[in-house]
């Protein structure tokens, strides 16, 4: 079962998503990505338009999600695999790295790993507990 301690840890991470979103927008992120520009060729569009397609279903996703960590036996292997996301998120401070500036996404990325480890340790305890139980 999935604790409320972890239902709250997702909550605020969704303020975290959503203002990555924000940065990743406003500094350009869908026309200087490569996975972005790849998508966008393969589905023969934009990577403004594949950028937006995505990341919106995406958004709009999450709250869907959030209502599905209810379920007793599916919510804790959705929470698990939303956890994921803070791993995801590194290559944009990686990016930045490598090419020695400034990565659309990097300032709001770095905090991923930072609530990734309070999220990640939330999970093993609520696992812990269902194997218990």
């Amino acid at each position: 079962m999935v604790s409320d301690k972890l239902r709250h840890l997702f909550l605020l991470s969704l303020l975290l998503i959503y203002a990555h979103g924000v940065e990743e927008i406003v500094n350009g992120f869908q026309d200087s990505d490569s996975f972005m520009i790849y998508g966008a060729n393969l589905f023969n569009t934009t990577p403004e338009i594949f950028y937006w397609v995505s990341h919106l279903i995406w958004w709009a996703f999450l709250p869907i999600l959030f209502l599905l960590f209810n379920k007793k036996r599916l919510g804790l292997i959705l929470m698990t695999l939303y956890g994921f996301v803070f791993f995801i998120e590194l290559h944009h401070p990686i990016k930045g790295l490598l090419v020695g500036s400034y990565y659309p996404g990097m300032i709001t990325a770095m905090l991923y790993p930072i609530f990734g480890i309070f999220y990640w340790k939330q999970i093993i305890k609520d696992w812990k507990l269902k194997k218990s139980n």
